[in-house]
């Protein structure tokens, strides 16, 4: 923190210089602390929140209806093109999901995901990640490029998630970078998008967050 006078310091979010009786200091799951002015204060505890999170995110799995960690669920698009989440049990009870995953295994073959891939509309296969798309009827559907455009133009697309390699282009960061890398580089590059720096603004800030929120 650079420090202005005896009883103003510098706001580690947004760099503004406020009374110390104004910064609160907010400790992230790293140890390192960070003081905030009263703005990016709220911002630094939700970034706390979820970093420190991020290893016992549980969700359900669509089949037996468990609570398993997060890690443990996959996705899977049913013949009729429904995505359903399922944890490693109920992932072998998927129509033809054994088969397909024992062929993508032997040696210098693809992994199961990128092999399996398939658009759910066309059901070609998807050469890299397929774009998933919630439907303005609420369904979600996993699609090839050619597919997403086509429904776009229908007016049928209520939103569309951003893939995984877009999230790391954001934060900077290797397709084989860690959970600790991936956390360190959001905190770097949110400092930077924080809207009340001359270098952030509001959808700067967003994209950051949404990409972080992609790849934990």
């Amino acid at each position: 923190m650079a420090v202005a006078d005896e009883r103003r310091e510098g706001c580690d979010g947004c760099g503004r210089v406020v009374s110390l009786e104004e910064l609160t200091t907010v400790t992230m799951p790293d140890g390192d602390s960070v003081a905030c002015c009263p703005s990016c204060a709220p911002h630094a505890r939700e970034a706390a929140r979820k970093l420190s999170s991020l290893d016992q995110r549980r969700g359900d799995c669509d089949g037996c209806t468990r609570t398993v960690p997060r890690t443990d669920l996959e996705d899977v698009v049913l013949p009729d093109g429904t995505v359903v989440t399922v944890c490693p049990r109920c992932l072998s009870e998927v129509p033809g999901r054994s088969s397909e995953a024992k062929a993508g295994t032997g040696a210098g073959s693809d992994s199961p995901a990128e092999a399996e891939a398939r658009c759910s509309q066309c059901r070609e296969p998807v050469a890299g990640e397929p774009f998933r798309v919630r439907t303005i009827d609420d369904r979600t559907e996993e699609l090839c490029r050619s597919c997403k455009e086509a429904a776009e133009e229908r007016g049928v697309v209520a939103d569309v998630a951003m893939q995984a390699a877009e999230a790391r282009e954001i934060l900077g960061v290797d397709a084989d970078a860690t959970d600790r890398e991936i956390r360190e580089a959001f905190l770097t590059q949110i400092k930077h998008a924080h809207p009340d720096r001359k270098s952030g603004s509001r959808s700067a800030f967003k994209l950051v967050k949404d990409a972080y929120d992609r790849l934990s």
